[in-house]
């Protein structure tokens, strides 16, 4: 039976070099050897490990601008130094306790052994930790994790769920004697990933942060513990600042920029060489460079958001007029397709009401910040449905929020989809 069309084939291509996944070793067709950029924010991750038995830092910026590659590109690093670590994010979210928490890091810490010393779950602390963390992913819905060395699972099924309260008594000592096995097996250490600050609200971090307080004695100063807190710079900053116990004892948040533009075209420029087909004939980059440039900057350093657009537009137009390879896309071509499926998109999740705001908003400048009281006045809506408006928006991808700046109002505006749609 023939196989199905590839239209990256087009341009030389073995599939779409587009792609949003993380990268990481786990996934063979998108290795952290693509990495790209980020070189000093990743020296200093890497040296603020390497410098102590025991870390704490935190990354912030924007979503979609390169946090979790980055701290994969780190993970991966320090594997190579002797670190223990897996592909595994620990996620905190908007109900979480000090338990839940405890019960993901200890884990994730678990994983990384097993991973880089298979054969070693029959010591005592292996079999302690094994009982306890099954026993955790019964009660918190189980777990499967992609790991930078092999693959794991937990079943859920092969232990019966242990009293509340267990975890946070013992949870601690069993940590310990995890490290303390890491470290007399030769190990430098455990490299865990917190992530997800992203996606909480501001009442939200604050609960990160009541739960990282508790952590921090019993859990976050353990040697060779090494966590990285990811999220946005706000998220972030609010999780770090809020209480002296945690503000002490984690490095300054690395707040991540923008890729520069010659940055991506070389990003792209190396998943070209990855992915291209026949060896003796150059890849075709789909887009051109100065549409690619054009569109990033409508993105506003939102790397994620530019991949899935120059996907969506090169998926579409590759190989509709003729068979043979075809000439780069460009900007008007590009345009239209995606100010149509973009378009259509809004219409089916946002609704008529919430579009008619967006053009509203557009018309009086697409490319305007608003605060939540200039919406008010724009929209003519008081404020709790103002608010309600700009947490879905915000939700769908159509509105973004701009780092707060000291006690001011938050600025907002429009996302390149938006823009897309309106420009």
């Amino acid at each position: 039976m023939p196989g199905l069309p590839n239209l990256w084939s087009l341009c030389n291509l073995q599939g779409s070099p587009y792609f949003q996944t993380t990268l990481g070793a786990a996934s063979p067709r998108y290795p952290l050897s693509l990495f790209v950029g980020r070189a000093q924010e990743l020296h200093q991750l890497l040296r603020t490990i390497g410098g102590s038995t025991r870390s704490r830092q935190a990354v912030g910026g924007a979503p979609g601008i390169g946090k979790t590659t980055l701290v994969q590109a780190a993970k991966g690093e320090a594997l190579t130094a002797g670190y223990w670590t897996t592909d595994e994010v620990v996620p905190l979210y908007p109900s979480d306790t000090t338990e839940s928490v405890l019960g993901r890091i200890l884990g994730a810490v678990y994983d990384a052994i097993v991973t880089a010393r298979p054969t070693a779950q029959g010591s005592p602390a292996l079999q302690q930790a094994q009982q306890m963390v099954r026993a955790y992913r019964v009660q918190g819905g189980g777990a499967n994790v992609s790991l930078l060395g092999v693959g794991a699972g937990m079943s859920q099924s092969q232990t019966a769920v242990t009293p509340p309260g267990v975890l946070l008594l013992d949870g601690p000592g069993v940590l310990r004697d995890l490290l303390t096995f890491v470290q007399e097996a030769g190990g430098a250490g455990v490299v865990v990933h917190l992530n997800n600050l992203e996606n909480l609200s501001e009442n939200d971090t604050q609960n990160a942060a009541e739960v990282l307080r508790s952590l921090r004695d019993p859990v976050l100063l353990q040697d060779g513990l090494h966590v990285i807190l990811v999220g946005t710079g706000d998220a972030v900053t609010q999780v770090v600042q809020r209480y002296p116990q945690v503000r002490t004892v984690v490095s300054s948040p690395l707040l991540l920029g923008p890729l520069a533009p010659t940055e991506v075209q070389e990003l792209l420029a190396a998943r070209y060489r990855y992915l291209v087909l026949d060896p003796l004939r150059p890849p075709i980059p789909p887009v051109v460079p100065n549409a690619v440039e054009t569109l990033y900057a409508l993105f506003h350093g939102d790397l994620r958001g530019l991949l899935k657009a120059l996907e969506d537009g090169a998926t579409a137009l590759l190989g509709v007029a003729q068979s043979e390879a075809p000439p780069a896309l460009d900007l008007a071509a590009l345009r239209p397709v995606l100010q149509a499926r973009y378009a259509a998109q809004l219409a089916a999740t946002a609704g008529d009401k919430r579009a008619d705001l967006l053009q509203r908003w557009a018309e009086a400048g697409v490319e305007s910040q608003r605060t939540q009281a200039e919406l008010m006045h724009l929209w003519k809506a008081r404020q709790p449905t103002t608010s309600l408006h700009l947490k879905a928006l915000i939700e769908d991808g159509y509105v973004e929020a701009l780092p707060r700046r000291g006690g001011e109002a938050i600025d907002y505006r429009l996302t390149g989809v938006s823009q897309l749609v309106f420009g």
